[in-house]
């Protein structure tokens, strides 16, 4: 009998401890739509090709330029936001670049 006292009191004061630490957690998450991260993604590729490419002119630069969006294709049909067409749409922009 002073067992179950003893375990129903340690369960309640548990339980109270975690509902004071969830009613005092501050954290707010912030959730990015897809748009969002499709967006930073092709915006963090486009830095990337600018900054591969400055100061390159001429067969080098198309060299470079082929192989980093070979990679960057390679990688995007990884990613689970984007689809083969829009892959395609992404790679052709930042081709024209």
């Amino acid at each position: 009998m002073d067992s179950e006292i003893i375990y129903s009191v340690f369960g309640i004061v548990v339980l109270v401890i975690i509902i004071i630490l969830v009613l005092r957690s501050k954290e707010v998450v912030v959730s990015r739509s897809q748009e969002d991260k499709k967006n930073e993604i092709i915006s963090n590729y486009k830095q990337k090709l600018q900054d591969a490419l400055n100061g390159l002119k001429g067969d080098a630069r198309v060299e470079k330029k082929k192989k980093l969006l070979g990679q960057i294709s390679n990688e995007l049909a990884l990613n689970i936001y984007f689809e083969e067409d829009e892959i395609r749409e992404v790679i052709l922009a930042l081709s024209k670049e």
